[in-house]
């Protein structure tokens, strides 16, 4: 793998002037890509106390994927958005609004955000803010009170009969 002069340089704990200057004295064997230097990683002279850091944090690094690998399904299960109800409910209704009214339409639009602020909830840390993007969700999803106002409520309905329903079509 080629490295930057920078990078080479925090690999090495040097400068990037040290660096350039171990290349300008044949030191270390890199190759010129455009205006930058590449210093192939198996070129860096590392020191043994470095050699063995890297092995260490290698083993580390295996230890921890075997440890992870073996755990018990139930300890590594990790949820996504797509194990919420809600996203299950509504993926298929903002494909269904998308293809009958098309993309723009206000209802696809605003299923569309409660989608997106189902995914940012999920993937929250704080409860505190996994909460608040699910009432940014529930919200979105809300029809807008100035559309409700002009149909009767159910109330409404029970109490005027048939008649309320049948001015309004």
């Amino acid at each position: 793998m080629d490295l930057t002069l920078d990078q080479a340089a925090a690999l090495l704990g040097k400068t990037a002037r040290q660096v350039r200057y171990m290349i300008q004295q044949g030191r270390l064997p890199a190759r010129k890509s455009g205006k930058r230097w590449l210093i192939a990683d198996a070129d860096l002279p590392r020191s043994a106390g470095q050699v063995a850091a890297a092995s260490r944090r290698e083993g580390a690094l295996d230890a921890a994927v075997d440890d992870a690998l073996a755990a018990t399904p139930h300890l590594r299960r990790r949820f996504s958005i797509c194990d919420l109800r809600a996203f299950k409910i509504g993926r298929p209704l903002y494909a269904s609004a998308c293809e009958r009214l098309g993309a723009e339409h206000p209802a696809s639009r605003a299923l569309r955000l409660a989608l997106e602020q189902l995914g940012r909830g999920c993937h929250r840390f704080i409860h505190a803010d996994k909460a608040a993007a699910y009432r940014d969700a529930r919200e979105a999803a809300r029809p807008r009170a100035s559309r409700r106002s002009s149909w009767p409520s159910g109330q409404e309905m029970r109490s005027r009969g048939s008649s309320a329903w049948s001015s309004r079509i």
